[in-house]
């Protein structure tokens, strides 16, 4: 018996999963990794192995969630917001 894949539905408005998207475009141009991954805990920048710059999310969490971790995040790391372009800070300044 072949068990069928859940469908995700997405959590948030298409304009929300459009920035979430290009946000974690440009953290990953600058070189700073991102992922989405599942357990039990808040998400934010974290060091990994002593010099990767990794920006995990919580599968748990809706994409509105996820942006106020973002914005969170580039108030209180400079370098956050140095990697985005002044369109995407702008986006990211509107939402709260």
């Amino acid at each position: 018996m072949r068990r069928k894949k859940k469908k995700i539905i997405p959590d948030g408005s298409p304009e929300e999963i459009k920035l979430f998207n290009e946000l974690c475009a440009a953290f990953e141009s600058s070189g700073i990794q991102t992922r989405v991954e599942k357990g039990n805990f808040r998400g934010g920048l974290c060091v990994v192995e002593g010099d990767k710059e990794m920006f995990f999310f919580n599968k748990k969490h809706t994409v509105s969630g996820k942006l106020a971790l973002i914005l969170t995040e580039v108030k209180k790391h400079q370098k956050l917001d140095e990697a985005l372009p002044d369109n995407l800070q702008d986006q990211l300044r509107n939402l709260t």
